[in-house]
């Protein structure tokens, strides 16, 4: 019988994957895979962008977040 557990497994994998997917870029500036020294040096609004690489690899995490939600929710309810 599937519990608590597997539901939130499923639900925040695929929230996380949308997240990724929809918004790589603000998921990076969030996490911190990107590191402290990038979001502290200087004045507002004057960040460096974000290489393409690293928006490409946050897809693949989105995409990867999604097929372990789709596995777990096919392993726990069918």
């Amino acid at each position: 019988m599937p519990g608590i557990r597997e539901l939130l497994a499923v639900v925040l994998g695929i929230l996380l994957g949308i997240v990724l997917l929809a918004a790589p870029r603000t998921a990076l500036q969030l996490s911190v895979l990107v590191g402290p020294n990038r979001r502290r040096r200087g004045d507002y609004g004057t960040d460096q962008p974000l290489p393409d690489r690293w928006t490409w690899i946050a897809r693949g995490f989105g995409i990867a977040c999604l097929a372990i939600a789709a596995f777990i929710a096919y392993q726990t309810y069918s």
